[in-house]
């Protein structure tokens, strides 16, 4: 007998995308992690940008074959959705313009400024021209994870358990499906225990931030996606180490509390 695949998916959808993510992801990062290799800032190989992908891939899969083209057409919907107002758009260049505190913190403390390179020195991605590294980043690192993060799961939950709730489901799912990358990745293998903690932290309070920015703004993946790419270029450069990284991140958790706070009046 067959196992009913496409019955099985439609009656747990969330769970089948949660898995899905996980398998598709884990099977590019696990052997990278057991291989023992590492992803650098400004190098291109090896590189944990295609398992990020896996969100989003897992989320276009369950769709087909929960809710077949009109379920596509949705998510694809809020994918292209530009048209929203221009508050949410100033507040992508707010964050991305926290990078200004790069050369400012640097002047006052007489090192060298920071190299047009540094603002686009990421991780897994090798030394490219700005604008290339810049869309590889917003395809792989902010559509690949919103579609599947905020415009399949979160958008689930939203409906059913209201918005702080709905994110704070979202974020420990999140934050595990990460696990195999603090084993090679650089960055995050060099945190520690309380730098973990503190990524914890922040990770919860991106997952709030995100959804609501999700939910405000019509529920469109575009702008998150373009949110988490700002804001990843403002913790994630050579140029955002230190004051900028930590600016931005302060941010993201006063305005997490702000949101929890502005939930729990109404």
């Amino acid at each position: 007998m067959r196992f009913p695949v496409r019955a099985w998916v439609s009656d747990h959808p969330l769970l089948a995308y949660v898995l899905l993510a996980y398998l598709i992801s884990w099977s590019w990062w696990v052997p990278l992690a057991v291989a023992g290799v590492k992803t650098r800032p400004g190098q291109g190989w090896p590189t944990h940008l295609p398992g990020l992908l896996g969100a989003a891939i897992a989320a276009i899969l369950v769709t087909a074959l929960a809710q077949g083209r009109v379920g596509l057409r949705g998510l694809a919907a809020r994918a292209y959705r530009w048209r929203v107002p221009a508050r949410w758009y100033l507040l992508i260049a707010g964050t991305a313009a926290l990078l200004a505190l790069a050369p400012v913190v640097r002047s006052i403390r007489g090192a060298p400024l920071p190299s047009a390179v540094d603002y686009v020195t990421y991780s897994g991605v090798g030394v490219l021209p700005v604008v290339l590294t810049v869309i590889i980043v917003l395809v792989v690192n902010g559509f690949g994870e919103e579609i599947g993060w905020r415009g399949f799961l979160a958008d689930r939950l939203l409906d059913r358990h209201g918005l702080v709730p709905a994110a704070l489901i979202v974020a420990p799912v999140w934050a595990l499906w990460h696990a195999p990358m603090f084993w090679y990745v650089e960055n995050l293998a060099a945190l520690g225990i309380a730098g973990t903690s503190g990524w914890l932290l922040g990770l919860t309070a991106g997952s709030i931030l995100l959804t609501w920015l999700y939910a405000s703004s019509g529920r469109s993946i575009a702008v998150v996606s373009l949110w988490h790419t700002a804001f990843n270029f403002t913790t994630a450069t050579h140029a955002a180490a230190g004051v900028p990284a930590a600016a931005a991140s302060t941010v993201v958790i006063f305005l997490a509390i702000g949101i929890v706070l502005g939930s729990s009046r109404r």
